[in-house]
């Protein structure tokens, strides 16, 4: 690896920076002043280390030295000096270094971690001084608390009045005020006449209030529209303006006595600062977090156009179009605007059925089933849909989001597979009937006259065919019973009610009671496939009370209407596990699920309040349902 490059120029341009700005400083006295302006020595060196990195500190220890051999102190003074300089900026810049500080001022944290940086660090500079100066001869150096004070105070508001402004300049940090040059012409303008003002100014009038308040004003009003660097040069500007009132006994801050003016120019500087780079880190952590909202919105808007899941946004309210994707506008043949322009009613199948659930209960995020129901589309096409909906929060407003799953294909080849099955069952059962049952009766009846033949010759094999004569029987009954699970409404003579009582019976162990109760308002018109599919809702039901609920009293009820059929299987067990989970209890529930969908029909499974399941399957009786397409056609 190779070493890196001296940075010549980086250390001549600090040496002579922070020499010239010590040099300046110390000159007032020949002027008849006291140095009290802060000394900005300290903030160029801070800045340089933190801009170009800790490894300037021979620049900064060199131009320490010089300042002081410049002003005529002892070589020990001079070095303890240059030695607690270079110490304060090498110091603050690793605190800021360490505890991750952006250079930029981008976030409120920075601003308070830049100050104590700045205060910490710079407890080096008066430490080193007095104690040089106390080896030079000087004696009651190190005892002189309000010496110690002073030098501190200085070299801090040295560094808060130069050190942002030299950390943040650059050439973006100034585009603002490019690209807004009348402005900030005039906004300068305001700093001269400031300056001015202060130096002019009677400190007995109102003069002092007027240019305090001036001056706060202009830094606001720089750090709002020009940033961070253009603010802290001004309040640089006005600071140096304050101090040559109080140095030179001019102006509105030139009347107050040392221990005042000192405090007063301090105060004031500090203020101007504060308030430049507070409101400058506030603004940047606004912009960033507007920034990082933006992209949010911006990824989220990514996702939901480009889902394959056709989505929406609706209003709950008054149920409006507000988002809608590519994938929805492909599914419902709308253009995006036609949406936008109307609201979810388009939708609405004929029938008269819902096209979304029911809103969800307060408190609750989302359904646990896809809700099942049908949608139009813009070409008259009757789609099967599962819909997923959630309530969302879209720029402050309360929205819906809607996940809408064309499965018309998936339905059409469930429905096929079911039929397939359910033919291949009846044909199974008819054959195990017709043809197996009626071979084992005439093997029952041939074991059975040989039998009695044998018994009438006292042959010793007669018990054998009597055995066998019972076996055959026996198998009939298995095959009889295997044909009505195959095809169940078989022996019923397609009756459901009389299928069901039977399920009833059969399903009735040990301490269990299963009831079947029939409300017959009006004649079941279902079609065999339909009344196939109740049977098997009920029968599934109530092998799950059986097998998962503990159930020791089950009722089905089937309640025929005029306008429709209502199968419900309840059960006062223990509940099934996972009911409201989004697999709906296992393959058995959604096969419940599919097949009420298959015949038109919807599925509620709920636990009951005192404990145990519901199942409740609703289907319309075919005159209900073609009244219902003919009123909506």
């Amino acid at each position: 690896m190779s070493p890196r490059p001296v940075p010549v120029l980086e250390w001549s341009v600090t040496c002579v920076a922070v020499f010239l700005a010590g040099a300046v400083g110390f000159m007032l006295p020949s002027a008849g002043v006291h140095p009290t302006l802060p000394l900005l020595a300290s903030g160029i060196a801070v800045a340089a280390c933190v801009r170009w990195g800790r490894r300037m500190w021979p620049a900064v220890l060199a131009a320490s030295i010089g300042i002081d051999v410049w002003t005529h102190q002892a070589w020990v003074a001079s070095l303890s000096v240059g030695i607690g300089a270079t110490g304060a900026a090498f110091s603050t810049a690793w605190l800021l270094e360490r505890n991750g500080f952006d250079a930029g001022f981008g976030r409120a944290r920075d601003v308070p971690l830049f100050i104590l940086a700045a205060a910490g660090g710079m407890t080096l500079v008066p430490t080193f001084g007095l104690l040089g100066y106390s080896l030079a001869g000087d004696a009651g150096a190190t005892a002189d608390v309000l010496r110690w004070l002073r030098w501190w105070s200085n070299t801090t508001a040295g560094v808060l009045l130069v050190g942002p402004m030299l950390v943040a300049v650059s050439r973006q940090s100034l585009e603002q005020f490019a690209q807004h040059w009348a402005e900030g012409g005039l906004w300068l303008l305001g700093v001269a006449f400031c300056c001015a003002g202060a130096l002019s100014l009677d400190p007995a009038g109102v003069g002092r209030p007027l240019i305090v308040m001036f001056a706060l004003l202009l830094v606001v009003v720089g750090a709002i529209r020009f940033g961070l660097v253009v603010a802290s040069f001004g309040a640089l500007a006005i600071a140096a303006g304050s101090g040559l009132s109080f140095a030179f006994g001019r102006g509105i801050f030139g009347h107050l006595d040392e221990v005042a003016g000192l405090a007063t120019i301090w105060t004031f500087s500090a203020a101007l600062t504060g308030v430049g780079l507070t409101i400058t880190a506030l603004l940047a952590e606004r912009d960033r977090a507007g920034l990082q909202r933006l992209r949010a919105e911006h990824r989220y808007a990514q996702i939901f156009d480009g889902s394959p899941q056709p989505l929406w946004v609706h209003d709950p309210d008054t149920l409006a179009f507000l988002l809608v994707n590519e994938a929805a506008v492909r599914q419902y043949r709308w253009s995006a605007s036609e949406f936008l322009t109307r609201d979810v009613n388009i939708l609405a199948p004929p029938g008269g059925r819902r096209v979304l659930p029911e809103p969800a209960r307060h408190g609750a995020d989302a359904a646990p089933e896809p809700f099942e129901t049908l949608h139009r589309t813009r070409d008259g096409r009757v789609l099967a849909v599962e819909v997923w909906t959630r309530a969302i929060d879209l720029g402050g407003r309360q929205a819906v989001l809607v996940f809408a799953s064309d499965v018309t294909e998936r339905r059409a080849l469930g429905s096929a597979l079911i039929d397939a099955i359910a033919t291949e069952q009846r044909r199974i059962g008819q054959e195990l009937h017709d043809g197996l049952g009626q071979e084992l009766t005439g093997l029952a009846l041939s074991a059975r006259a040989l039998a009695t033949r044998a018994e009438r010759e006292r042959q010793p094999i007669a018990a054998a065919l009597v055995q066998l004569a019972a076996l055959a029987t026996s198998c009939i009954e298995a095959a009889r019973r295997i044909a009505q699970g195959v095809s169940p409404l078989s022996d019923a003579d397609g009756s459901l009610q009389v299928a069901l009582q039977a399920l009833a019976n059969r399903s009735c162990l040990g301490s269990t009671t299963v009831r079947f109760r029939p409300r017959l308002e009006s004649p079941l018109n279902l079609d065999l496939e339909t009344r196939n599919h109740l049977y098997r809702i009920a029968q599934e039901a109530v092998q799950n009370a059986l097998k998962h609920a503990r159930a020791r009293f089950i009722e089905i009820e089937l309640w025929v209407r005029e306008r429709g059929a209502t199968l419900t299987i309840s059960d006062d067990g223990v509940g099934l596990p996972d009911i409201g989970s989004p697999n709906g209890g296992g393959l058995g529930m959604r096969t419940m699920h599919f097949r009420a969908s298959s015949i038109g029909g919807t599925l509620a499974i709920s636990s009951r309040g005192a404990g145990g399941v519901s199942v409740i399957c609703d289907v319309a009786q075919p005159q209900a349902a073609a009244a219902a397409a003919a009123a909506s056609d």
